[in-house]
Parts: structure tokens; C-alpha cells; sequence
């Protein structure tokens, strides 16, 4: 049960998880011999346009496939996604003229090593996904409007589950979990900006948490904005390492 273990599971519930936005919505997918390439097109932004990948060999053989394929949306440019267990792919990355551009921080437990704690504060299971979209609007902006939009789309994906914290019947935290084999990756975990510090996003998680161990789950998994690692550690989680995005040299 290794730290290497649950980075794995992450990439592979990280890949899940998108494929079922493109589902639902208008991200675009391009799959390829052990790479995965999401693109929004909606979005110039490199942020909404990420590329995943099981060994260096097999995105070095990509890489001229998904140039074409991001500037064929009009998009000039995009990260490709790196674990700590992928820093071998840095020399093809940089042959190519790409360059880190900012991580992300990976965490994840085994759910027998987490407390059973209550959350709290009162959470609730829910099918409707309003609330979740609208609290995440809130915190991070109305540029998120259209990847969030899937959510509001009927019908709901039977692995996802989402939780909301109320407050005198206002939601205000969320967070959903998708389930792929028996890990549950964590994901869009937000509170309304009025309402941080009051312990609502740790209910959520400790909710996000049972969930996960009465449908049978050994792991969860999620990535951390730099807000949340505080959070997350408090709850159990363990740091499983920066996860690097390369992105490429600006083209003509």
C-alpha cells in the first residue's frame, strides 16, 4: 500500500473522471496509445486542456498527434501532466521544447488508515447537482460555467455521488466523489466565499468519506488546490507529490 499505488489510482480515477465530462458535455477527447488528450475548446486558457499518459515512450510517439489536434481547435497551447513517478518523460518533454509551467499537489489515503469520524455538521447526500455548480461558480468564477455545466445535465452518472453542507437550509460546500473499481476520487470540494472557516468543507469530506467506505471503497484520492492541503492533512490524507504540467513552445 504505497504511496506509488494511490498516485496510480489517482491517474487512472483523473482520466475517468474527464472521460465523463466528454460524456456530458463539450470537452473533447483523443485517445491514443496510452495517452489521453482533453481539450476545451471554449477556452484558450492551458488550464482546461490536459494531457495524460502511462510511459514516456508512448508520449513521445503522441506528441506530433496532439499538436495537431489542440491546433486544430485553435488551441495554442496546453499541459501535459507528469506524476512523480513520470520524470522520466521530462527529456522527451524538453527535447520538444516544452516547459514546466506550475504543479499541482496529489494527496490520498487508504480509508482504513482514516478516522470514522462524524462530519459535524450536518451533510446530505444529493442527486440534484445545482448546488454544486453554483457554489464552485462562486468560488473560482464564471469562466468555469461551461466545463461545470455538464453537471446540471440529467441523467447522473450512476459512480458519482455528491454531498452538500447546509446552513438554515442554504447549501454552502460541496463535493463530489466518482468511484472507479473501489477508489473514490474526490473532486469540485468548495465552500460558498461567505462561509470558509466554519469547518464546512472538512464535513464535506468527512461525508465524501463515509460514502465511500459504505459502497465498499479502499482508497480516495484527490488533487489539492494550495487552500485545501491544510485541510486535507488534518482529515489523514498523505502528500503523494507535486504533479509537474509541461506546456509547449508558443508556435506560429
Amino acid at each position: 500500500m504505497t504511496d506509488a499505488e494511490l498516485t496510480s489510482r489517482l491517474h487512472t480515477n483523473l482520466i475517468a473522471f474527464k472521460r465523463l465530462q466528454t460524456e456530458r458535455g463539450s470537452l473533447r477527447h483523443l485517445q491514443l496509445p496510452g495517452v489521453d488528450a482533453f481539450a476545451l475548446p471554449s477556452y484558450q486558457d492551458a488550464h482546461f486542456q490536459q494531457v495524460l499518459f502511462t510511459e514516456a515512450d508512448a508520449l513521445a510517439a503522441a506528441l506530433p498527434a496532439l499538436t495537431d489536434f489542440y491546433r486544430g481547435l485553435g488551441l495554442p497551447r496546453w499541459r501535459v501532466t507528469l506524476t512523480p513517478g513520470q520524470r522520466d518523460a521530462t527529456r522527451v518533454l524538453g527535447a520538444r521544447g516544452y516547459r514546466p509551467d506550475f504543479t499541482v499537489v496529489a494527496m490520498g489515503a487508504w480509508l482504513h488508515e482514516l478516522p470514522d469520524a462524524a462530519p459535524g455538521v450536518p451533510v446530505e447526500t444529493v442527486e440534484d447537482m445545482g448546488d454544486l455548480v453554483d457554489i464552485n461558480l462562486q468560488t473560482y468564477g464564471a469562466e468555469w460555467r461551461d466545463i461545470l455545466a455538464v453537471w446540471q445535465r440529467p441523467p447522473l452518472p450512476v459512480p458519482v455521488h455528491t454531498v452538500v453542507a447546509r446552513e438554515q437550509g442554504k447549501a454552502l460546500s460541496c463535493g463530489l466523489a466518482v468511484d472507479v473499481a473501489d477508489t473514490a476520487g474526490v473532486y469540485l470540494v468548495a465552500t460558498h466565499p461567505e462561509a470558509r472557516g466554519m469547518g464546512l468543507a472538512s464535513a464535506v469530506m468527512r461525508g465524501l468519506i463515509s460514502g465511500a467506505r459504505q459502497r465498499g471503497c479502499t482508497a480516495t484520492v484527490l488533487q489539492s488546490t494550495p487552500a485545501g492541503i491544510r485541510v486535507y492533512r488534518h482529515l489523514g490524507f498523505r502528500d503523494l507529490g507535486p504533479w509537474e504540467h509541461w506546456v509547449p513552445p508558443q508556435g506560429p
